[in-house]
């Protein structure tokens, strides 16, 4: 064989020789920019000089160049739509269908320019003002008073204003100040228009238009909020009558609550209400003259929506680089029961998408998700995003639940029914998301959370989340697995009772399903400083602290991770919780197979481990398999307990209780508070019942507690009894 001959051959096995395919091009780019025109080729990233050709002024004509690109051929390259600095208003969202996919080889990306940062807005710049009274302005919006057009924000240069409200909104206590409250419930003729008489400190000047308000309220025990329209005031003998009941539940003496949207109201810098018979919009500009400033107001629920099916879905788009804001919150929707996140208001959506990825975006003060992910997704990447001041969630995965029983045992065939009618979200990716000061208006808000699907290894890994109204994250109402993973969570479930730092509420599994038959993983987390807070009759927890004279308790009704509702084949490993307020760990009902390990709970307000049953059907779960065992409990304050058991059936809720290190900094006796019904006092007495009968009581020897670093130091007498060094620098957004 000749060198020339040779050299064919290898060339050819490389396959680079001239017959041989190509390797893939550069991307093709289309161009959008807010001085573009839909009429142009997209092609180049400016206005050529007399304006003939340039960039495309919408998304839209984008995607729709893209169509014809595919249709012409199909695929050969990368393509790219590069968004020029500016704001783009949308009314409507950017569709993308199946038809609008890439592929491996060849993905279509939704991105910023270089250097640049666009806005996608879903406001509607309102003009037309004049003086009213005062300092307040007023325009006249045709669409609101045709009914076309309701929202619940306003924004004046970006920032999100305050609906009029009495009382008036605290700047110096934002959360906890400005409320008033359920003085006394009042039985009326018709039940779904409840009745109460307000506390004789609400003092509101008549309203000569009560109807235009609704009462923003904390109903029950405060799991969730409502925004419900008034029917009619009773100024004679201080009562409101509301024209629905509030969201599932009833209400209590001693909710908190105000009203809003009221033009009496409208008294401060920053205010402002719509008047929908009117269609007259009033609005107090926070600094300088109206006419100067930019006031919007949402007109879209949703930007950018991915929409395929489980036969035709969406595939290989990326959307990277944007900034998603002032979308409708479509809130308060309705709700099958307590649990369910909104069912309207995305920024981006996906359902029916698979190997779609929505990375480095910012989404800011959207009005209800930020990123939803609807019914059957895959392997669909959310990552290294920022999520500040949504009205709802920061990022939901979702579908629609089934009737899931109270309890895996006793019910299984109807478990199994219920997981058939779920749609499956397999192996998502939520990860190295900022999230923050979410539930702004629907404050069952979290930073993430999944509800109502069957999970096959959806991951949540290194997201940074905190400040919310409720929870970090959530897992509820599903079955099979979800990975929780190296999440750094604080100052969480500022607003809400009965919640959790991470929880799952309801998950279980299904051992005939080879997908289904494994349960939640938690592991390798920080959570800090879930408080928790309430208002009404009586508290059903300690409470550890108060604000607004009495009438709000926080911190309360709040732990780090949170069993609720039955587990199922759960495991809470290598985690780290701080400062909690009724616990580091809470595991509620029959729980089965749950276990717990590893992990090292510190400095709790009430108890550090915190065991319920409850009664279910008439008849109370008694918990099987369940393991606590290689953890590491420390606390140092004098009144708190070690454990607490509450309502504990025959049979324990907890099976094992062994190899753990407790230490109680502050030189007390390790308190334990069970049921009378076995009712030691004393950790010798639990371990008589045969528990923890191979722990150990000393110090663990922390490497700087005071300065809240919880590694051990290598004589940790816990390395004794098998406990494994949680890698902390590997926690949070840069681990």
């Amino acid at each position: 064989m000749t060198l020339l001959n040779s050299l064919v051959v290898v060339l050819c096995i490389l396959g680079i020789s001239g017959v041989a395919k190509s390797a893939t091009a550069g991307p093709v780019t289309f161009y959008v920019a807010t001085n573009g025109n839909d009429d142009w080729s997209g092609k180049q990233r400016e206005p050529n000089p007399p304006k003939t050709n340039g960039p495309f002024a919408t998304l839209t004509a984008a995607r729709d160049a893209i169509r014809a690109l595919k249709a012409d051929g199909g695929l050969q390259q990368p393509v790219e739509v590069l968004v020029r600095e500016g704001t783009y208003y949308l009314s409507e969202p950017l569709h993308l269908s199946a038809e609008d996919s890439g592929s491996l080889d060849c993905p279509i990306t939704y991105k910023a320019f270089p250097g640049e940062q666009p806005i996608l807005s879903g406001g509607k710049v309102i003009t037309g003002w004049h003086p009213y009274e005062g300092q307040i302005m007023c325009a006249e919006l045709p669409e609101a008073k045709e009914g076309k057009w309701k929202f619940k924000q306003l924004f004046f240069n970006g920032q999100r204003q305050i609906r009029a409200r009495y009382p008036d909104y605290d700047p110096d206590d934002p959360l906890y100040g400005g409320w008033a409250f359920v003085e006394e419930l009042i039985a009326g003729q018709d039940s779904d228009a409840p009745v109460f008489r307000y506390d004789p400190n609400f003092s509101p000047g008549k309203w000569a238009k009560p109807q235009q308000g609704e009462v923003f309220i904390f109903p029950w025990r405060c799991w969730v909020n409502d925004i419900v329209p008034i029917k009619q005031v009773d100024w004679e003998n201080d009562l409101i009558e509301l024209a629905r009941t509030c969201a599932g539940h009833p209400l209590m003496v001693g909710n908190r609550f105000y009203v809003e949207n009221l033009l009496e109201e409208l008294d401060q810098p920053g205010e402002w209400c719509l008047d929908t018979e009117t269609g007259m919009l009033y609005f107090w500009p926070p600094t300088g003259p109206v006419q100067d400033a930019e006031v919007t107001a949402p007109v879209a629920d949703r930007l950018i929506e991915l929409c395929g099916t489980g036969d035709q879905p969406i595939h290989h788009v990326r959307i990277s680089g944007l900034t998603f804001t002032q979308t409708l919150a479509l809130f308060p929707p309705p709700r099958l029961f307590w649990g369910p996140p909104t069912s309207a208001g995305y920024a981006v959506y996906l359902e029916g998408a698979e190997d779609c990825s929505i990375v480095h975006n910012s989404f800011v003060a959207v009005g209800g998700d930020a990123v939803r992910l609807q019914g059957y997704n895959a392997r669909n990447r959310v990552v290294g995003n920022e999520i500040s001041d949504a009205g709802a969630q920061g990022i939901c995965l979702a579908g629609t639940p089934g009737g899931l029983p109270y309890t895996w045992r006793d019910n299984a065939e109807a478990l199994e029914q219920a997981a058939s009618g779920m749609a499956k979200s397999r192996s998502n990716l939520i990860s190295r998301n900022h999230i923050h000061h979410c539930g702004v208006i629907d404050k069952l808000g979290s930073g993430v959370y999944v509800f109502g699907l069957n999970s096959v290894d959806n991951v949540i890994s290194h997201n940074l989340i905190h400040h919310t109204a409720h929870r970090g994250i959530v897992l509820g109402f599903g079955f099979g697995r979800n990975i929780v993973e190296y999440n750094e969570l604080h100052h969480l479930s500022l607003e809400a009772s009965d919640t959790g730092g991470i929880m799952t509420n309801s998950c279980y599994v299904v051992a005939q399903d080879k997908e289904l038959w494994q349960g939640n993983v938690i592991r390798y987390n920080l959570v800090r400083e879930v408080i928790g807070c309430g208002a009404y009759g009586e508290p059903m927890q300690p409470v550890s602290g108060t604000a607004a004279q009495g009438r709000i308790w926080t911190p309360y009704y709040g732990w780090g991770i949170y069993l609720d509702w039955n587990p199922m084949n759960v495991t809470v490993y290598g985690n780290i919780a701080i400062g909690n307020t009724l616990g580091g760990m809470m595991m509620l009902g029959a729980a089965k197979d749950v276990l717990i390990e590893n992990n090292v709970f510190v400095n709790s307000r009430h108890s550090q481990i915190h065991y319920a049953s409850v009664a279910t059907g008439g008849k109370t779960g008694a918990g099987e398999g369940n393991r606590f065992r290689r953890n590491i409990v420390y606390y140092a304050d004098p009144d708190a307990l070690l454990v607490r058991i509450g309502q504990l059936p025959n049979a324990a809720i907890i099976a094992e209780s062994d190899y753990n290190v407790y230490f109680n900094a502050s030189g007390g006796p390790l308190a334990i508070d069970l049921p009378k019904v076995l009712a030691p006092d004393s950790f010798a007495q639990w371990q008589e019942l045969g528990y923890d009968t191979h722990s150990i009581v000393a110090d663990p020897l922390f490497v700087d507690p005071a300065n809240d670093d919880y590694r051990l130091k290598s004589d940790s007498p816990a390395f004794q009894l098998g406990f494994e060094p949680i890698p902390v620098e590997r926690i949070g957004l840069d681990g």
